[in-house]
């Protein structure tokens, strides 16, 4: 089930790239727009103007470039980081069982999701994606590692069987024998 879940949180991504297809902050360093009438961003003429019409004159951009420009929302490294260290952390904690401390426990799993914030403040720090991208593909995959391990797997299901199991079963010696005789009648 946890491929399922990297498969949807994946699909999920990827179709919110390719439909929102918003640009990337590096665009103007990456693509240097030129305008149909030889103007850049950089003249007067195009400050605080909407432009849609424009020619990239960078050398330095390819095909593959300008195409990985407009995939900017929402990040797949914070949707999939997210989903698979919520996910792990989730799964420490439905079926590890800590014969120890459970403060042990407890710092992994607070390891795991901090391992899931740097990842999500890296894409930030390298100029890949606005923060609102990575906040909606974090929450995109915690969301997806939360649906997928609480109804699509039985992670919880051992604990649950237990509780189960422990209201049926006697739990003291009174309980066993509620009248306090001896199994020969005394």
């Amino acid at each position: 089930m946890f491929g399922f879940g990297a498969v949807v949180c994946q699909l999920l991504t990827d179709v919110g790239k390719y439909t929102i297809g918003r640009l990337r902050p590096h665009f103007f360093d990456v693509c240097k727009p030129r305008m149909p009438d030889g103007t850049t961003c950089a003249d007067a003429i195009n400050q605080g103007r909407y432009v849609t019409d424009f020619v990239c004159t960078s050398e330095k951009s390819s095909a593959r470039m300008l195409k990985e420009m407009r995939l900017s929302f929402p990040s797949g490294h914070s949707s999939f980081s997210m989903y698979t260290l919520v996910f792990c952390a989730i799964f420490l904690h439905a079926r590890m069982n800590w014969r120890g401390s459970k403060l042990l426990k407890h710092f992994f799993q607070f390891l795991l999701i901090l391992l899931a914030w740097y990842t999500c403040l890296s894409r930030i720090s390298d100029y890949k994606h606005h923060w609102s991208d990575v906040l909606a593909g974090g929450v995109l995959g915690a969301t997806v590692a939360i649906v997928v391990s609480n109804f699509c797997t039985e992670l919880f299901s051992v604990a649950r069987k237990r509780t189960q199991m422990g209201a049926m079963l006697p739990q003291t010696r009174y309980e066993i024998n509620p009248n306090h005789t001896h199994e020969n009648g005394n």
